[in-house]
């Protein structure tokens, strides 16, 4: 296979998918080496430069996916149900989550002040929590962390790309005063609605007597 039917073989296989595309996939449906796989990728965004196309390969949780550019966040956006984006307090709990995992429910109460069991349950039906066993303390809470979806659903590599704390609250304010989501979501493709990712399948013990953090009106979730 030359060059030129390298690069297109491997733009076909990322445009038929719809979820990232690891390297050993790559190598296994084209026979070609890792490093050739690479070279590919790294010319056809140079080609996507060169002739200003509208999107670009992005290395995105284990693998590779056609991502649009952040500057067309806004038309793209609009073609998305906003019923089906994260509200402001999803991201809040989100967020909570991803920068302190593995953390039980109770202390993502303690920095929210509500009871969050409701958008935990939200959150681990879009897949982007999972549940990452017990802590051993009496009650031995469930401890939450991200999934892989949540690394696409912010169309990030691995959780080193995630910013400072600090600012995803300032992209959580975002949220609240536009409607908008961050950049990285309206890039890529809406969270997977199939069953969460989970370690265990335990319901955790929800004793106490608080109000649920659930609206009266439904959140754009």
């Amino acid at each position: 296979m030359d060059g030129s039917n390298m690069k297109r073989t491997i733009e076909a296989l990322l445009i038929a998918t719809d979820a990232p595309l690891t390297l050993q996939k790559i190598t296994e449906i084209t026979n070609l080496q890792k490093d050739e796989i690479v070279s590919c990728v790294k010319e056809l965004n140079q080609e996507y430069r060169e002739s200003q196309r509208a999107f670009e390969i992005k290395e995105i949780a284990g693998g590779y996916q056609i991502y649009t550019l952040p500057e067309f966040a806004l038309w793209v956006g609009a073609l998305h149900d906003r019923k089906s984006r994260l509200s402001k307090a999803g991201l809040e709990t989100l967020a909570i989550i991803a920068y302190h995992q593995p953390i039980t429910r109770p202390e993502v109460e303690k920095v929210r002040g509500v009871d969050s069991t409701w958008i935990l349950d939200v959150l681990l039906q879009k897949n982007l929590v999972k549940t990452c066993g017990r802590l051993p303390v009496p009650g031995r809470p469930i401890r939450y962390g991200t999934t892989k979806e949540f690394l696409r659903y912010f169309g990030i590599k691995d959780l080193g790309d995630l910013p400072r704390e600090e600012d995803f609250g300032e992209a959580i304010a975002t949220v609240e005063d536009t409607g908008t989501e961050p950049s990285g979501n309206e890039q890529g493709p809406e969270p997977s609605t199939e069953g969460p990712e989970q370690e265990t399948t335990e319901d955790e013990d929800t004793d106490e007597e608080t109000v649920k953090d659930k609206p009266d009106e439904p959140f754009l979730i």
